[in-house]
C-alpha cells in the first residue's frame, strides 16, 4: 500500500488504528532508527539499512502490519526492488502488510502490479475542528493564554482553516495564540495571512483577498444577472431543492475589458474564498512533479470548498495540443487531468477561466459541461463608458459630478475599460503637476493622446467578435448588441 501526504503523524495514527482493529503488531521503519515495533524502544538489531529491513520484514511469519518512511528515495537500487516484490508475494497469502509513506512517490513499473495506492485527502472540517478545539484547550489555563472566542467565531476560525494539512493548522493556531498570549478576532487576520504563505509555496496557488465586488464593474448587465440567479446556488436550501452548486464560467473577450475583475467579483458576490491558479508555474523540469503540482492544486481547492478558483488566460497555461510535441506530451497530460477533474469533481469549486485568444482554446474546454456558461465581454458601449468613467473616478476621490461624463464617453468610442482607467489617471498626473483640480478638460486632452486596440488591432477583434457571436452569451444587458463592458 502506497500512501502520498506530507502528513507523516496523521498517516501513522491511520495505519496504526487500523492495525489495532485488526488485532496486528504494528512496525515502523525510518532510516535513523530502524525497524521498531510500536511501544518498544529498542528497534531490531541492524536494520536502519534498508535492505536488511526488508528482508528480515519478508522473513518474519508473524502477521502484522509495517509502515516504512521515504523507502521511495531508495527506488533506484534494483536490491531494493526485487526485496519489495518479495514482500508482495509472500504477503498475499495472509494478513501481513506493508505501508510505503512520503509525500509523493513514483511508482516504479516494477511495483504498480502488486501495490495500490492512496492519496491522502487533506482534512475536512471536522478534523479541523477537532485539532482546533484539542490545540485551545492546550493553550489555556496551563499555559496562561487567554481565549476570548465565542462558539460562532471558533467555527469561523476552523472554516479559515480549510485547505491546510492537520500540522500546517496547529501551527497556524499556535503561531496566533502565542503572539500576544491571546487568541481573539484580531488573530483572524494573521490566520489569514499565515494562509496565504502555506498555500503559496509552491508557487501554483494563490489566496487572492483583494476586495472586488460588482459595483466596481461598469456595464456587463446580462453576466451581473447571471451571478446573483447562481450565487444561490451554494445554500443549503438550494441543495433540498435540487440545484448543483454552479460549476463555473468562461469569460472570453477583448484585453482590458474586466474579465479579471470579474473573476475576483464572483467571488465577492458570492461570499466565497478566491484561489487563484498559476498554470504556467505547474511545469517543472523533474520528471512527474508537474503532475503532482495539479493533484495538489486541484486537492486544495477541493479542501478549500465551497471556493472559487481563479485562471487567469487558461490558453496560455493549459494549452492543451499546442506544444504537446514539443514538451514530450506533457502539457497534454496536464490538460487532460485538469479536463477530467473539471468533469468530475465531486466538491463544490466554481471555476472561472478567462481567454483572451480564442484559437489557443482546445474544443474539449468548450463543450457543454465544463462550465455553466460562456460570456463574450466586448467593448464597452456609450452607457457602459460613462459607468466606468464614474467608477474610476470615484476611486480616485473625484466626484462623477463635476464631469462631463457623456463628452468624455462620446471622446473614447473604442475604448476598454483598462484603457479608460489609464487616461484618468494620466489626467490626474497632469492636474497635478499643474497644482490643479482635475478636470474634463484634462481628461479630453488625454483620451485625444491615446490610440486605443481597438485601432491598432481592429482585424483581431473583429475576428474573436465573428467568433463569438452565435457561440457565447453577451456579458452585457441586451444580448441583442455586441457591445458590452467592465471597469
Amino acid at each position: 500500500m502506497v500512501i502520498e501526504s506530507p502528513e507523516e503523524d496523521r498517516v501513522r495514527r491511520l495505519v496504526a488504528e487500523a492495525a489495532a482493529r485488526q488485532d496486528l503488531p504494528f512496525f515502523e521503519w525510518k532510516v535513523t532508527t530502524g525497524l521498531a515495533r510500536a511501544g518498544v524502544p529498542d528497534p531490531l538489531h541492524e536494520t536502519d539499512r534498508p535492505a536488511q529491513a526488508l528482508k528480515i520484514v519478508c522473513g518474519m511469519q508473524t502477521e502484522a502490519v509495517y509502515l516504512f518512511y521515504d523507502l521511495h528515495k531508495y527506488f533506484d537500487d534494483p536490491a531494493i526492488l526485487r526485496a519489495l516484490r518479495d514482500v508482495g508475494q509472500s504477503f498475499s497469502g495472509d494478513r501481513r502488510t506493508l505501508f510505503l509513506c512520503a509525500p509523493a512517490i513514483d511508482l516504479p513499473d516494477d511495483l504498480k502490479a502488486c501495490s495500490a495506492v492512496i492519496r491522502l485527502e487533506l482534512p475536512d472540517v471536522t478534523m479541523l475542528r477537532e485539532l482546533a478545539v484539542r490545540t485551545l484547550r492546550g493553550l489555556g489555563a496551563p499555559k496562561r493564554i487567554t481565549i476570548d472566542l465565542s462558539l460562532a467565531e471558533i467555527e469561523q476560525l476552523v472554516d479559515s482553516l480549510r485547505g491546510l494539512t492537520l500540522q500546517e493548522a496547529q501551527r497556524v493556531l499556535m503561531t496566533a495564540a502565542l503572539d500576544d498570549l491571546r487568541l481573539d478576532r484580531k488573530d483572524f487576520a494573521h490566520v489569514l495571512e499565515r494562509k496565504k504563505e502555506l498555500i503559496a509555496h509552491d508557487g501554483v496557488l494563490e489566496l487572492d483577498a483583494q476586495d472586488a465586488s460588482l459595483q466596481q464593474v461598469g456595464g456587463l448587465d446580462n453576466l451581473k444577472a447571471w451571478l446573483k440567479k447562481r450565487g444561490a446556488g451554494f445554500g443549503a436550501d438550494a441543495q433540498k431543492y435540487g440545484l448543483e452548486p454552479s460549476r463555473g464560467l468562461l469569460l472570453i473577450g477583448v484585453q482590458g475589458c474586466g474579465k479579471s475583475l470579474c473573476a475576483r467579483a464572483v467571488a465577492s458576490e458570492w461570499g466565497l474564498p478566491l484561489l487563484r491558479m498559476d498554470a504556467g508555474a505547474l511545469y517543472d523540469k523533474f520528471v512527474g512533479e508537474s503532475e503532482r503540482r495539479m493533484r495538489g492544486a486541484l486537492q486544495t481547492a477541493e479542501a478549500m470548498a465551497p471556493c472559487v478558483l481563479w485562471i487567469d488566460e487558461i490558453e496560455k497555461g493549459l494549452p492543451g495540443r499546442t506544444g504537446s510535441e514539443s514538451d514530450g506530451g506533457l502539457s497534454r497530460r496536464i490538460f487532460g487531468s485538469f479536463v477530467t477533474w473539471l468533469q468530475d469533481r465531486r466538491r463544490p469549486v466554481c471555476v472561472v477561466a478567462t481567454a483572451n485568444d480564442i484559437q489557443a482554446l482546445p474544443p474539449e474546454l468548450l463543450r457543454k459541461g465544463r462550465f455553466d456558461e460562456i460570456f463574450f465581454v466586448d467593448l464597452p458601449a456609450d452607457a457602459a463608458r460613462r459607468s466606468i468613467l464614474a467608477v474610476h473616478l470615484v476611486k480616485r476621490r473625484q466626484d462623477p459630478a463635476r464631469f462631463d461624463l457623456t463628452t468624455l464617453a462620446g471622446a473614447s468610442e473604442g475604448f476598454s475599460g483598462a484603457e479608460l482607467e489609464s487616461a484618468i489617471v494620466a489626467a490626474l498626473y497632469s492636474a497635478f503637476t499643474d497644482r490643479t483640480a482635475l478636470t474634463t478638460a484634462h481628461i479630453l486632452a488625454e483620451i485625444s493622446r491615446t490610440v486605443p486596440l481597438s485601432r491598432t488591432c481592429r482585424e483581431a477583434i473583429d475576428e474573436l467578435r465573428a467568433w463569438a457571436k452565435g457561440r457565447t452569451v453577451p456579458a452585457a444587458g441586451d444580448p441583442a448588441r455586441s457591445s458590452s463592458s467592465a471597469a
